[in-house]
């Protein structure tokens, strides 16, 4: 349950804490007092958007703070433990805190039990704690597409409807898929000619290894400077070794074997020395050779060819023609490219046999979702009937004696143009929620036809059903605190002390906070604030005070009769109070 609530500098709320207890929390207070700003709040702490016009006049930042304890509640306790786990959040305790702050001059913060939370994550949490419900929840009862949810609630079907769901959503992707491929096949003659086309293309080019381009550019530059290159060559080998070129003359070569004669002749009186630079005039001379070796080998392969040259720079324009037309970087690109090219042309050839057999699949994710959607149906058609004689007899208890009351479930025929499903020997349009339109039918009076609730319910009548509904629900809602805001609106004197009871008789089941204007229903109380407002150093703030023994009678007393409070009004409130069987 919800055991305390504290707000700072939101809104009209300076400093204020409040301890709510267990079973019904009465909040009452004149009209503008700021019972509504603690319900404003109560959304902020579950994840609605913080607004800075909620920032207190004057004050730089708001903080509403929630503190949940599931000790009694172990379902609600499961629920919470499993969804914070996937986030990583510790719940060592059976304790929820959470802290919401807005700033005006930064990003807000949002903490689950001291760790960093994101809005989207603390307005799932939320979900799962409050079930808030003021007069345009009320109102929703006059949206039909709201009474599929309701009935869906108390069957308690959402596995079968979360299955229903994902099959009409495979279905869909494989039809997306077919009609890609079904436009494909239609194209296919067209598009394997343009495959195989480039499959050729590259193909006849015969490509070589990776580097081949680079090594066709740099025998082409040879070629083309080969006088220039042979003439460098033969300076080189003439430096070197001028006996590679049958010339006279000492070369680098024979210079170092003299160098090596000299120095052994050195060696010969001074070994150890010399030592130390032998071993690297051998590697010298051991180098030399092989640079003589190889400019002896290179010069001979450099030649003029102009047939060569010629059958080069064809290749060198072939390869580049090929990675401009198919937008590629180099011959890896070009080689990957054909084995994409040979992947499409399977593709494309085996294409009809990818239609058969998602045609197959289709027709069977077809069959699965027709016996979902019918099963779904089944239970639907079932629990309507249930549900609809429990809300007639709730409604009694709550003075509606006359009132029939029926959950209609149409199995709706499919028309052309919509997605059907055959079950039996009917064919029924589905959707992601089935077969089915609920719509929630009454007759007020004996004799009246029923006729759909949009159409002929008044505020005070729309209260107490969704009141039936609610208790109904209460004992499979896994939500631990339901608030009601203005419950009361339409109804007064009986019927205002029934819908009391009523629901002193869901508190039974989970934690409840109602504003109130009715006596009636604040005498039912188990816990009882008053919610006044006040001017204090020029400012307005609004104050939340606990009520307790003849507190309570007073303020019961002054829903009664006004300001001015009477003997009268006071034993007409301990009378109310004693028969909604609080004393």
């Amino acid at each position: 349950m919800l055991t305390a609530l504290k707000i700072r500098n939101y809104a009209l709320l300076k400093d204020v804490e409040i301890d709510f207890g267990p079973g019904l929390n009465i909040l009452t207070g004149e009209t503008g007092a700021g019972k509504s700003i603690l319900i404003g709040a109560i959304n902020t702490a579950i994840g609605e958007r913080g607004y800075i016009e909620n920032i207190r006049t004057g004050e730089d930042k708001a903080v509403v703070e929630a503190v949940f304890d599931f000790s009694s509640n172990a379902g609600a306790l499961k629920n919470v433990n499993e969804l914070l786990s996937g986030a990583g959040i510790d719940l060592a305790e059976p304790v929820l805190v959470i802290r919401r702050e807005i700033s005006r001059n930064s990003k807000g913060r949002i903490l689950i039990n001291n760790s960093n939370a994101t809005l989207a994550f603390l307005e799932r949490l939320g979900k799962g704690l409050v079930d808030i419900h003021g007069q345009h929840e009320h109102q929703s009862l006059l949206r039909s597409e709201i009474h599929m949810e309701l009935l869906d609630a108390y069957a308690g079907c959402g596995e079968i409807k979360a299955k229903t769901a994902g099959l009409y959503a495979e279905y869909n992707g494989i039809m997306s898929e077919l009609d890609k491929l079904r436009s494909m096949e239609s194209e296919k003659a067209e598009r394997l000619e343009m495959v195989n086309f480039r499959l050729n293309d590259l193909e006849n080019a015969a490509l070589g290894g990776d580097g081949e381009l680079e090594e066709l550019n740099s025998e082409r530059a040879v070629m083309v400077h080969a006088e220039s290159v042979k003439a460098s060559v033969v300076n080189v080998l003439n430096m070197i070794s001028p006996s590679s070129l049958d010339q006279e003359g000492d070369g680098a070569i024979d210079l170092v074997y003299k160098a090596k004669d000299s120095m052994d002749d050195i060696a010969k009186v001074d070994v150890k020395s010399m030592s130390q630079v032998t071993d690297l005039v051998s590697e010298a001379t051991i180098k030399l050779e092989e640079i003589r070796e190889f400019f002896v080998s290179y010069r001979d392969k450099i030649e003029f060819d102009p047939a060569r040259l010629t059958e080069a720079e064809e290749r060198i324009s072939l390869i580049e023609s090929l990675m401009k037309k198919y937008k590629k970087a180099g011959i890896k690109e070009l080689k990957q490219y054909h084995e994409e090219l040979l992947a499409e042309k399977k593709d494309v050839e085996f294409n009809s046999e990818t239609i058969k057999e998602k045609e197959k699949l289709s027709i069977k994710c077809m069959e699965t979702l027709a016996k979902a959607s019918g099963e779904l149906s089944d239970i639907r058609h079932k629990k309507a009937k249930e549900l609809g004689a429990r809300i007639e007899e709730e409604l009694k208890d709550l003075g509606i004696l006359k009132a029939s009351f029926n959950v209609a479930v149409e199995d709706v025929p499919a028309g052309d143009g919509d997605l059907g499903v055959i079950i039996g020997a009917a064919k029924y349009k589905v959707t992601s929620s089935g077969i089915n339109d609920v719509e929630f039918m009454l007759s007020l009076n004996p004799g009246e036809d029923l006729k759909p609730l949009v159409k002929i319910a008044s505020g005070g009548e729309i209260s107490r059903i969704m009141l039936s509904i609610k208790n109904i629900l209460s004992a499979v809602d896994p939500i631990p605190v339901m608030v009601f805001d203005e419950i009361d609106t339409g109804i007064s004197g009986k019927i205002a002390q029934v819908v009391g009871k009523k629901l002193r008789e869901i508190s039974g089941k989970k934690q409840l906070l109602c504003i109130t204007h009715l006596p009636q229903i604040a005498a039912c109380s188990d816990t009882h604030y008053s919610v006044g407002k006040y001017v204090a150093d020029g400012k307005t703030e609004t104050r939340i005070v606990k009520l307790d023994g003849q507190a309570k009678v007073r303020e019961v007393a002054k829903l009664l009769s006004g300001e001015t409070v009477t003997d009268t009004s006071l034993k007409a409130a301990q009378e109310l109070i004693v028969s909604a069987g609080m004393e």
